[in-house]
C-alpha cells in the first residue's frame, strides 16, 4: 500500500512536469520552487522520476516472496529515505521552500522502511 501511495504522489508529481505546468501547493507555495530549483534533477534525469522508478521497485519487492525481495525492499527503502532527507536538507538550507508533496513521500519512505525492518525481523533474517 505504501508504494501504491509513493507512485501515486511521484507519479502526478513526473506527470505535471511532463505537462509543463507547476504541482498544486495545497499548504505552503514552494512545489514550483522545489521542482524548478537546480537540486530537482541528478545526472539530468527529474527527481520526480526517480522517486517514481523507486516506489515501482519498493511495490516489485513486496510482491517478491524470499530472501530477495526483503533485500529488494530494505535497500530500496534505506535508499529512498536517504535521499528523501537529502532532498529535505536542501529544500531548508538550499533552495529555502517546502514542498508538502516531498515532505509526503518522505513520510512513506520512513514508513515503508519501518515495513521493510520488520518484515526482515519477521522472518528473522537480522539473527545469527
Amino acid at each position: 500500500m505504501l508504494a501504491l501511495l509513493g507512485l501515486g504522489i511521484t507519479g502526478y508529481l513526473s506527470w505535471t512536469e511532463l505537462m509543463g505546468d507547476d504541482p498544486s501547493c495545497v499548504i505552503g507555495g514552494g512545489c514550483a520552487t522545489v521542482q524548478n530549483s537546480e537540486y530537482a534533477q541528478i545526472f539530468g534525469m527529474s527527481l520526480s522520476y526517480l522517486g517514481f522508478f523507486t516506489y515501482a521497485f519498493m511495490l516489485a519487492s513486496a510482491l517478491m516472496p524470499g530472501f530477495w525481495g526483503r533485500l529488494l525492499g530494505i535497500v530500496t527503502s534505506v535508499g529512498g529515505v536517504l535521499f528523501s532527507l537529502w532532498l529535505l536538507y536542501a529544500e531548508l538550507f538550499l533552495i529555502e521552500a517546502i514542498c508538502p508533496w516531498c515532505m509526503a513521500s518522505l513520510v512513506v519512505m520512513l514508513l515503508a522502511l519501518a515495513v521493510a525492518v520488520a518484515r526482515i525481523a519477521r522472518a528473522g533474517d537480522l539473527t545469527s
